[in-house]
């Protein structure tokens, strides 16, 4: 997991096509706060996911097995805490289908990271992360808007 500004992000690994998912999106995302909610298609098999949500003061954890997480707040402010996946060994659920499992009630945290509109929280397969969270700095708005990035996995080759 890291946390960059979107520019940065395709700097990252060595994968040409990782850099070429990333660069679209770039093109892209600042189109992003008019679009509907829905499913957008990049290159490579990777799409991203447009949401607004209202952010609560809990969530679940999730982790994915096929899918690189790149997610983009581009309205509002976002908490995403991280963990370590060792944490959760032995518990929660994972859908084939929908790449994704969850777990509750578990308390530990490895790090936090506070989205901002041109920063990007990134989670490998395996990484949890507990999304949708309010700020909790100040008097932040309880809405945002986001996409989430969907990259195959194999797309990303360590430097």
């Amino acid at each position: 997991m890291f946390f960059d500004r979107l520019e940065h992000v395709g700097n990252y690994g060595k994968g040409a096509k990782w850099r070429e998912v990333i660069l679209q999106f770039i093109k892209e995302y600042s189109l992003v706060l008019d679009k509907e909610e829905g499913s957008y298609p990049l290159c490579h098999g990777a799409f991203y996911n447009v949401m607004s949500a209202e952010l609560k003061s809990d969530n679940a954890y999730e982790y994915h097995k096929k899918y690189i997480d790149v997610h983009c707040t581009v309205s509002g402010t976002e908490k995403i805490d991280g963990a370590f996946f060792s944490l959760f060994l032995g518990s929660g659920n994972y859908s084939e289908e929908k790449d994704a499992g969850f777990f509750h009630g578990i308390p530990e945290k490895d790090c936090t990271f506070y989205v901002e509109p041109g920063n990007c929280a990134v989670f490998f397969p395996y990484e949890a992360h507990k999304t949708l969270l309010l700020d909790d700095r100040g008097d932040a708005a309880k809405r945002i808007k986001k996409a989430v990035i969907k990259i195959p996995a194999q797309l990303w080759e360590k430097a």
